[in-house]
């Protein structure tokens, strides 16, 4: 049995683990509670942008224009948000599940995928299984700058404008709410695959009566097609990263709640084996006491 010095270093150990679970679990619930409201700020300017794109790939007079065709070019691209930092229990392990099976997809497929991924845990995680991706982006924040969004709008539009790159999609953890959380994978390009994701969600694309043709357009739809596409693909973008944000928070929020609970538990558990043992040491001490006494 453990001497009641060893027990004091043990609970004061786990002590002072307790307090720093507590303090991430606190943390995280500031920043995500700071998303959450950044998150529900541009939810309408989404949706907004929902029902521009879903008119348009629904014009009874197709449009033509490179970023709304299909490509076969035999590539294709995923960008992989992973969490931040760690401790937020199996966050990245599901991540890097439907990387698999994307990769294993498109081995079926014969096509060649390219992975491009922030600079984060899952790129360990990858590199541990074998999978190196082609770009790396080391210059990102928790959520990358609005400068940052452009250039990874840009870098895949004008692959795929210039015919180099079939499909583009983002392998995330998609934010329900607090109390759900889906790693997915969201279809960007061809960009009628990312329309049909947006107009499905929670929002009811309006209205249904109108098409694309009831709109004035100045400039003309073919000058003005090419920007409105970006903006559309560029908040889907900014969109799954603050989810991911938002995820790995709620993730880490319950991961630290759990851990400080089982710290609690594990110091109440020995303060008890504490008691028990100095109890013990008293009983043993008086008994040694009461010997020497009765011998004088």
């Amino acid at each position: 049995m453990p001497g009641t010095r060893q027990i004091l270093h043990r609970r004061n150990a786990v002590d002072n683990i307790r307090k720093i679970t507590r303090t991430m679990e606190m943390i995280s619930t500031s920043r995500y509670k700071s998303y959450y409201n950044k998150w529900v700020a541009i939810r309408d300017y989404n949706d907004a942008l929902a029902r521009i794109g879903y008119l348009m790939v629904t014009s009874e007079k197709l449009i033509e224009h490179a970023l709304l065709k299909e490509n076969s070019s035999g590539r294709t691209a995923i960008l992989v948000i992973g969490s931040n930092q760690g401790l937020c229990g199996s966050y990245n392990d599901y991540i890097y599940q439907l990387v698999k099976i994307h990769l294993n997809r498109a081995k079926k497929l014969d096509k060649k995928m390219d992975i491009y991924a922030p600079d984060r845990k899952l790129v360990n995680l990858m590199s541990y299984h074998g999978i190196t991706p082609a770009k790396i982006y080391d210059d990102f924040d928790e959520m990358p700058s609005d400068t940052q969004v452009d250039e990874i709008t840009n870098e895949f539009v004008d692959k795929y404008m210039a015919g180099q790159l079939d499909y583009f999609g983002i392998v995330y953890m998609r934010f329900y709410s607090v109390s759900s959380q889906h790693a997915q994978t969201l279809a960007i390009m061809p960009l009628v695959e990312l329309i049909d994701d947006l107009s499905t969600r929670e929002t009811v694309i309006w209205p249904w009566d109108l098409s694309f043709e009831d709109f004035y357009c100045s400039p003309p739809v073919t000058e003005m097609i090419e920007g409105l596409v970006r903006m559309i693909i560029r908040s889907s973008i900014k969109s799954c990263f603050m989810d991911a944000v938002l995820s790995e928070h709620v993730a880490r929020m319950i991961a630290m709640k759990n851990a400080t609970e089982n710290a609690d538990e594990m110091i109440k558990e020995l303060s008890t084996e504490y008691n028990r043992a100095r109890q013990s040491q008293i009983t043993g001490e008086l008994l040694d006491i009461i010997g020497g006494a009765e011998v004088v």
